[in-house]
Order: C-alpha cells, then sequence, then structure tokens
C-alpha cells in the first residue's frame, strides 16, 4: 500500500482473525462424534480445515475416523453437527483480544468495516450480536454468497463492489492462507493476524503487516491515515 493510496475500508475474516472458534467447534465436533460411538479428534488435527469453512472442519473429523463412515452416515451426522453446534456452542467463541476496541477506533475515524468469511452469514450474524459489535459492519458476504468461496477473489471482490471502494483503497485482515491468497488474488492489501490458524507463517505471505496484537493493526492504520493526509497536503 502506496503512502498515496486513501484508505477507506477495513474488511476482515471471522474464524482465527476476530473470533477464536476453534474450541467452540472442535468441542461441538466431538461431542457429537462420541454420542454416535466414535472417536475425538484432537484440536489441533482440525484446525488448518476449519480455514475452510464449518463443514470442511468436521468431514475432516470423519475422514480422521479409525474406521471408514459411509456416505449417508456421515452426511446425517452432519446435519446433527450443525445443529448441535448453533444450539449448544456457537454464541460462547470469543473475540480475540483487543478487537472490539479496534473495531470502534477505526469506526471512529470514517472507515467502512466489512466481513468476507467462509462461515455462513447466519451463524456470522449470531456470532456479531453475541458480543455486541454487529453495528460496526457495513457489509458482510459469507460462504455462498459469491460464485467461488476464499481463496478465490470472489468473495472479497463482492465486498468492495458492495461498498463501492477500489483494491487499492481497502485492507483485508485475515489469519490463513485462504484470506492471503483470497487478498493477493483480489490485489487487495493483506494484514496478517499471527495469532490466528495458520499452519506456518509463511502461509500468510505476502502481506503488507503483519500483528499479533489489535492495537498493533490500530496503530498501523492510523498511521496510515496520517501519512495519507500529511501526503495530501504537502
Amino acid at each position: 500500500m502506496n503512502t498515496s493510496d486513501q484508505l477507506r475500508a477495513v474488511i476482515f475474516d471471522v474464524d482465527g482473525t476476530m473470533f477464536d472458534t476453534l474450541p467452540s467447534l472442535s468441542a461441538a465436533a466431538n461431542d457429537v462424534l462420541v454420542q454416535s460411538g466414535m472417536h475425538e479428534v484432537p484440536m489441533s488435527l482440525l484446525r488448518s480445515a476449519l480455514n475452510e469453512g464449518l463443514r470442511p472442519m468436521f468431514r475432516q473429523a470423519i475422514a480422521l475416523q479409525s474406521a471408514p463412515v459411509d456416505a449417508v452416515a456421515a452426511t446425517q451426522l452432519e446435519i446433527e453437527y450443525m445443529a448441535y453446534y448453533g444450539r449448544r456452542w456457537l454464541s460462547t467463541a470469543p473475540l480475540f483480544a483487543g478487537v472490539s476496541d479496534a473495531l470502534a477506533t477505526l469506526k471512529a475515524q470514517g472507515l467502512s468495516l466489512g466481513i468476507c468469511t467462509n462461515r455462513d452469514r447466519a451463524s456470522t450474524n449470531v456470532l456479531l450480536t453475541s458480543v455486541s459489535i454487529a453495528r460496526y459492519f457495513d457489509t458482510i458476504v459469507g460462504i455462498g454468497d459469491a460464485p467461488m468461496p476464499k481463496p478465490a477473489a470472489d468473495p472479497l471482490l463482492m465486498v468492495l463492489e458492495r461498498m463501492g471502494i477500489s483494491a487499492a483503497e481497502a485492507l483485508f485482515v485475515g489469519d490463513s492462507y485462504m484470506d492471503a491468497s483470497c487478498s493477493r488474488l483480489s490485489q487487495v492489501p493483506f494484514a496478517a493476524h499471527l495469532g490466528g490458524y495458520a499452519g506456518h507463517s509463511s502461509d500468510l505471505l505476502p502481506n503488507v503487516f503483519s500483528f499479533t496484537g489489535y492495537d498493533q493493526l490500530t496503530s498501523w492504520v492510523l498511521g496510515r491515515l496520517s501519512a495519507t493526509e500529511e501526503a495530501c497536503h504537502a
């Protein structure tokens, strides 16, 4: 991102970026598996699959069972899992530290805020409402809204279109290779959350900035806004 670029919007991924959802999703999956006479799957083995979405993560749990699970049974278990997760675990996922303050600060600077996620819209809305941050977001694009999900560019390009801005005027914040790839393909500058679910830091390349705490992200964005303002008055 050049200092001459006017930053107008910050767009966020959900799982592993704003919310620490892996523990609740893993717990829901293992509850359903055990109730069906199957084996628990360690959370660490489900980490990377969550980047693709909730259903792919559960399919990974099924694939890791010691005995094959037939397609009909697997489909039924997936349905039970999604219902059980929504009923018991969905609203328990916490925000990463500092997210709410960061959103409030960025919004106060006049930036538009959006979401680009491989999570469905309904559960995304429940998460946002559960921690009282839904009001900050102008645009939300979830799984199924665009022709192809992340890592394709489609969902992020849809967010840009709905916001009425160019790629150079946005920053995409994510935590996985899915996010980094989506950002690269859509030519939106990428900020990498290092505290998320990436398998390795190299999965988050290329990026214009990486951070572990949301205070760092806020400071970086405010610095870019100040640099742009100074350049305009030079």
